[in-house]
């Protein structure tokens, strides 16, 4: 298996907005000095779940402060972005980088980002689809032009290219069904992530994307191909003990589950548009509540290394190729961070090498 490091820079009221920044760059650093394989970064708006409002910045400094580890988006939301611009930006990053970056898209999932960016939501997937088209074209031909639906582009010729050829390596954000199929049906890997629940959702997800494979004509070694770059993230935490592990996580784990519902549910379910309107209500009835202890017995990887490693084993019974370590949420302390990454580097990677 691999092993990355995932960063949303969330911001407690307890921790200012500039030493998030600083303190998860640090941890960056840390994360090829402890021997992980990537870092991956993603991009969220207008709330302290997630500061990480340029993924493109963010890995350009990234790629300055280290020379091994791949940087991985997961991701860019493409219908928040000009996709002549963005492919600019994501190339140059990819140069600077000396070739390290891998671009995870995603269509973006809360209303009040794609008011903020005066995006209609209902758009999102057409908008997604054309974005990515561009993004392909800009890389790949000389000069292109485009025509679609919210994207017309006179002949342009978009440069520098990237330098890993044709392009970095594309992923796709998944969470329903139908994205699961897409992705599969383009050739893309999956990231998915657990958040809530269980950890054999994966199993429906895994099963989704093996089965549009196989529509689309993939052979069984195509197929298993994607499933080794199958990024999944996960909170985790690890102390010397269980009890330990859990005590210092707790806390930092309850603002984050409630900062997700005040992420994913709108304030005001009447203002969305309503073909999304029963989505969200189902979605906030789910929300509403979840237990700590449910949350260690379900989702969460937190603990001792031997407890830590066991969540980790299964996960790669069910096929995951790259674990994306969240091991920073809540506003944990830079302290406690170190050293659960130092115990999960030195006394977990090893065991799966």
């Amino acid at each position: 298996m691999r092993f990355g490091t995932y960063y949303f820079l969330q911001a407690p009221p307890t921790v200012s907005h500039p030493d998030v920044v600083h303190n998860e760059l640090e941890q960056m650093v840390w994360a090829e000095e402890l021997g992980f394989d990537s870092i991956w970064l993603t991009e969220h708006h207008f709330i302290e779940y997630g500061l990480s409002v340029s993924p493109a910045i963010l890995a350009t400094a990234a790629a300055m402060r280290t020379q091994r580890v791949r940087i991985g988006l997961a991701a860019a939301i493409l219908p928040f972005h000009d996709p002549i611009r963005l492919a600019e930006e994501l190339a140059m990053v990819d140069i600077l980088s000396g070739g390290r970056l891998d671009v995870g898209v995603g269509r973006g999932n809360r209303p009040v980002e794609f008011e903020g960016y005066r995006v209609p939501q209902i758009e999102s997937r057409e908008r997604f689809d054309e974005t990515l088209a561009i993004l392909i074209r800009a890389w790949t031909a000389e000069r292109f032009s485009f025509e679609g639906r919210y994207f017309t582009i006179p002949e342009v010729r978009v440069i520098p290219k990237p330098l890993q050829q044709p392009h970095p390596p594309l992923y796709t954000v998944c969470v329903s069904p139908d994205t699961i199929e897409a992705t599969a049906l383009r050739g893309l890997p999956m990231l998915n992530s657990i958040l809530r629940g269980p950890v054999d959702q994966l199993v429906a997800q895994r099963d989704t994307y093996v089965k549009a494979c196989k529509k689309a004509g993939r052979s069984e070694e195509e197929t298993a191909a994607l499933l080794k770059r199958w990024g999944v993230s996960r909170h985790i935490y690890v102390a010397s003990s269980d009890a330990q592990a859990r005590a210092e996580a707790r806390d930092a784990e309850m603002w984050y589950q409630d900062a997700l519902r005040r992420f994913l549910v709108p304030d005001d379910i009447e203002r969305v548009h309503p073909l999304l309107q029963p989505g969200f209500r189902t979605l906030a009835e789910r929300m509403g509540h979840i237990s700590w202890e449910q949350l260690v017995a379900e989702t969460l990887a937190v603990g001792s290394p031997d407890t830590v490693a066991d969540k980790i084993a299964e996960m790669q019974r069910l096929g995951v190729g790259e674990v994306l370590c969240w091991m920073n949420f809540g506003g944990l302390p830079q302290a406690h961070v170190r050293r659960s990454m130092e115990l999960f580097a030195r006394e977990v990677m090893p065991r799966f090498r």
